[in-house]
């Protein structure tokens, strides 16, 4: 795996951790790599991760295990836990400017998200780049009215 950005690749940003929705993203984040020819910068949580989520990955292999084997160009990014994980992910698409954002979503209920906000919600709006959102396999819509 490279860590050495080339200027002329487009880049593709996902923000992860050990859960059903990053792992749908990550799937989507890999396939789109390689269909644009991209490097992949992969923000990775996972000191932070709710261990209930990590049992949703099936796949027991470490992260840069497994994105050596795409034969992509990857970076990984640890970063700290804060309150707010969108501040990681803005700073990174900041400084980074990556042609697409990938971020995993689950469903929330009305007043979570009312009470815990939502970091997708934060990054669509004011990320400078594209961004993805990504359902896990086994998504159900909620019942509409």
């Amino acid at each position: 795996m490279s860590s050495t950005p080339t200027s002329s690749t487009p880049t593709i940003l996902l923000a992860y951790v050990p859960s059903a929705t990053s792992e749908a993203a990550l799937d989507f984040a890999v396939e789109e790599a390689e269909r644009r020819g991209a490097r992949l910068l992969v923000l990775a949580s996972e000191a932070g991760a709710d261990p209930r989520k990590g049992r949703a990955v099936t796949d027991p292999r470490p992260l840069p295990e497994r994105l050596a084997e795409t034969g992509l160009e990857v970076e990984i990014q640890t970063v700290a836990r804060r309150d707010d994980p969108a501040d990681d992910i803005l700073d990174a698409i900041e400084a980074t400017r990556p042609d697409l954002v990938v971020l995993g979503i689950r469903r929330r209920t009305p007043i979570g998200k009312i009470l815990l906000g939502s970091t997708s919600q934060r990054v669509v709006m004011e990320s400078t780049s594209p961004v993805v959102l990504v359902k896990p396999e086994g998504f159900v819509a909620p019942r509409r009215p």
